[in-house]
C-alpha cells in the first residue's frame, strides 16, 4: 500500500509536468497567432489538436488515479507523441516543398472532416499554407520547439511505465 501511494505520487508529478508542458504550447501558440499575427498552417493545427489531447488525457488520468490507469493513460500520451513527431516532421518536409503546399495535405483533411476548425475556430482554424515563411519563436522554428515537447512528452510517459511498484 505504502508503495503504491509512493508510485502514485511520483506518477502524479509527472504528469503534472506533462500537462503543464502541453498548456503553455498551445498557450504560446495562441498568443504567438492572436497578438503576434503569426498565423498556424494546417500541420501546425495538427500539433495543437494532439496537445489539447494530451491535456484531456491528463484530466481522465486525474480522477481515475490507479497505477495501471496511469501506465495506461502513459501509454496514450506516449501515442500521441509519437504522432507529433511525425506531424513536426511532416511540417518540415512539406513546408520545404513548394510543390505539395499547392494541394491538399492529410492535415488539411483531418482538421476539416474533423470539425474541430468550425467548432473551435480561434484554436483549431487553419490560417496559413505551409509554403508561408517557417514561424519562429526566439529564433528557433516551431516545428522544433513542438518537436521537443513531443519528445519530452514521450520520455516523460515512458519514466511512468517503467517505474516499478
Amino acid at each position: 500500500m505504502k508503495q503504491q501511494m509512493k508510485q502514485n505520487h511520483f506518477s502524479n508529478k509527472l504528469f503534472l509536468i506533462m500537462f503543464i508542458l502541453s498548456f503553455f504550447s498551445i498557450l504560446i501558440a495562441l498568443i504567438s497567432q492572436h497578438f503576434f499575427d503569426m498565423q498556424p498552417c494546417a500541420w501546425c493545427v495538427i500539433q495543437r489538436l494532439l496537445f489539447f489531447f494530451d491535456r484531456y488525457n491528463f484530466f481522465n488520468w486525474f480522477f481515475l488515479n490507479k497505477v495501471i490507469i496511469s501506465r495506461i493513460f502513459a501509454l496514450l500520451i506516449a501515442a500521441l507523441g509519437i504522432v507529433g513527431i511525425l506531424a513536426a516532421c511532416l511540417q518540415k518536409i512539406f513546408s520545404s516543398d513548394d510543390l505539395s503546399c499547392t494541394t491538399v495535405t492529410a492535415a488539411d483533411k483531418i482538421i476539416s472532416n474533423s470539425g474541430f476548425d468550425s467548432a473551435i475556430p480561434w484554436l483549431f482554424n487553419i490560417y496559413a499554407s505551409c509554403a508561408d515563411d517557417p514561424v519562429t519563436l526566439f529564433g528557433i522554428e516551431y516545428f522544433i520547439l513542438s518537436l521537443s515537447v513531443f519528445v519530452l512528452l514521450i520520455l516523460i510517459s515512458f519514466s511512468i511505465c517503467l517505474k516499478k511498484e
